[in-house]
């Protein structure tokens, strides 16, 4: 039996319906694949403001229980600290910047002493993971202090002789950052470029669209 013409159209698009159809699903995903990453970027900085809220409250319960925090090196971090000290049941992870195994590298063992001072030792170098940090404080610019200094106000240092205790983030992509900045500082203690030295949230200027992050958590 032969097969018409008109037969054969009916069984697939024609060439130029196709094209119409490529040029909808192109223009839908100019429209809508911004949304979506925005939404998935929220979400990150959403679980990471969780996570800092979660081990601000711990450090705060440590003080209580404790007194004064202990200084950090590059090997010991706070929330290790406050594993050993039976507050955590784990380390600070974050949702932004670099992902990687927080348990990949030891940390400095902390342990308390007789006169009831905790003191670390050992361990590797923590310095490519996000963590928690207690820095005496400086006057250095907050975006390059490395979590010693923050201008809350904008303009004023830490006082003379604090300890600052702030959440580092390593390796954060700029649009997060300032995301980040903006939904704890607000506009006015944000920047739309370039190094963040105001409020909560500070970092330098990124490169190739990367930077560390610090944010405030507390002092002494």
């Amino acid at each position: 039996m032969k097969i018409s013409s008109k037969t054969r159209l009916k069984k697939g698009f024609t060439l130029v319906e196709m094209i119409g159809v490529l040029a909808i699903i192109a223009v839908l995903a100019v429209v809508i694949a911004p949304k979506v990453f925005g939404a998935i970027r929220s979400s990150r900085i959403n679980g990471t403001m969780l996570s800092i809220d979660t081990f601000k409250t711990i450090t705060t319960d440590f003080v209580g229980k404790y007194g004064t925090l202990p200084v950090t090196n590059n090997n010991s971090r706070i929330d290790d600290l406050l594993i050993e000290a039976g507050l955590s049941d784990e380390r600070f992870a974050a949702k932004i910047g670099l992902q990687s195994d927080v348990y990949a590298v030891k940390g400095a063992t902390w342990k308390r002493g007789t006169n009831g001072a905790w003191t670390a030792s050992g361990g590797s170098n923590q310095s490519s993971t996000s963590r928690i940090i207690c820095k005496p404080s400086n006057t250095t610019a907050p975006n390059t202090a490395g979590g010693s200094n923050f201008k809350l106000d904008g303009s004023k240092n830490m006082p003379s002789g604090a300890r600052v205790i702030s959440t580092f983030l390593e390796s954060v992509p700029e649009a997060e950052a300032r995301e980040l900045s903006e939904r704890i500082d607000g506009d006015a203690l944000s920047t739309t470029s370039g190094a963040d030295a105001k409020g909560k949230v500070v970092y330098n200027t990124p490169s190739r669209g990367i930077t560390d992050v610090y944010v405030y958590m507390m002092h002494q």
